[in-house]
């Protein structure tokens, strides 16, 4: 069995459902890999995980990244499919996600929205959960449970960014929990560094 990619299909992207927003979180820093320091939590009986990099960029090109469907292939691992279900406003979007997952595991789906707060010009967060739809899609297997996800994005200077990925999620069906905790503990180091390699793209296709 490839843990590799089960880890990779368990979870997807993220931010605070309300109850969560005004509560203090206890992180405590597991390690340092490939750029990005990752962290774990207890939340309500469950374990959340943080991941924290620096990209080259700007906040709003990566948000512009995060919410493109087009180009979820070339950043998430054993990617399917994924759509915009519907655009609320600007600031709040509802999407779609599939991901492959290799055999005996059923594949994974999840449709949450997404919401951009933007606390300044040099900081922007966008916070996603699960959430129903009745244009959602019928799951291709196994739909995952985002409780939360979260990314705090901030410009440190002219070039470089700093963010922060909070999420905690459910991936449904048996699967055990040593396992879906190594799949979270491995999923910020993954996730971060595929969007920086996009931003970077992004930043040679604008010069």
């Amino acid at each position: 069995m490839n843990f590799r990619k089960i880890g990779i299909l368990l979870f997807v992207l993220g931010a605070s459902i309300s109850f969560l927003l005004s509560e203090e979180i206890a992180w405590e820093k597991i390690r340092t890999e490939k750029g990005v320091t990752v962290y774990r939590a207890d939340v309500q009986g469950r374990v959340a995980f943080r991941g924290i990099g620096e990209m080259t960029g700007s906040p709003e090109d990566l948000v512009s990244i995060i919410e493109d469907p087009s180009g979820w292939k070339n950043w998430i691992e054993n990617f399917k499919s994924g759509k915009l279900i519907e655009e609320i406003n600007p600031e709040h979007k509802i999407f779609y996600q599939a991901i492959n997952s290799p055999f005996p595991v059923s594949d994974r789906d999840v449709v949450f929205e997404s919401r951009i707060i933007r606390d300044s010009p040099d900081k922007i967060r966008m916070e996603m959960k699960s959430v129903t739809h009745p244009k959602a899609p019928k799951t291709i297997g196994t739909r995952i449970d985002i409780i939360f996800s979260r990314y705090s994005i901030e410009k440190i200077n002219q070039n470089k960014i700093a963010v922060t990925f909070e999420t905690l999620s459910h991936p449904g069906g048996a699967l055990p929990d040593f396992l879906v905790n190594w799949a979270s503990e491995n999923y910020p180091v993954t996730l971060l560094n595929g969007l920086a390699v996009q931003l970077r793209n992004l930043n040679k296709k604008k010069n």
